[in-house]
């Protein structure tokens, strides 16, 4: 049982960390709009919103790949041989780290 609950505890991790990689994208997207739309030429205003839609597309694919990582340690957690599967976890934290990256640049791309 108690590995069934950090199996949950590990999913729901990293869907918050993709909702989080959502909402930050939609910010900077709206923000780009609305330099955008108040004529400021910033790098924000021309670069905000593809960085924005990166950082949403990555934020989607953790918390899409969190319910594929969910399944696959439940049905490993249920069989009779366990083995630990590094590349899964290994692919969600590069997604998380790369979308961290293309908001941390949209942070500064305007400085």
């Amino acid at each position: 049982m108690r590995d069934h609950l950090a199996n949950v505890r590990t999913t729901l991790a990293w869907v918050r960390t993709g909702i989080v990689l959502i909402g930050v994208g939609y910010a900077v997207s709206e923000v780009a709009i609305v330099e955008r739309l108040a004529g400021a030429g910033t790098d924000l205003a021309a670069y905000g919103r593809p960085l924005g839609l990166v950082a949403i597309a990555g934020g989607v694919a953790v918390a899409a790949a969190s319910l594929l990582r969910f399944l696959d340690a439940r049905a490993r957690i249920e069989s009779a041989h366990i083995e630990p599967r590094l590349a899964v976890d290994a692919a969600l934290i590069a997604v998380t780290a790369a979308s961290a990256l293309v908001v941390l640049l949209s942070l500064v791309v305007d400085r």
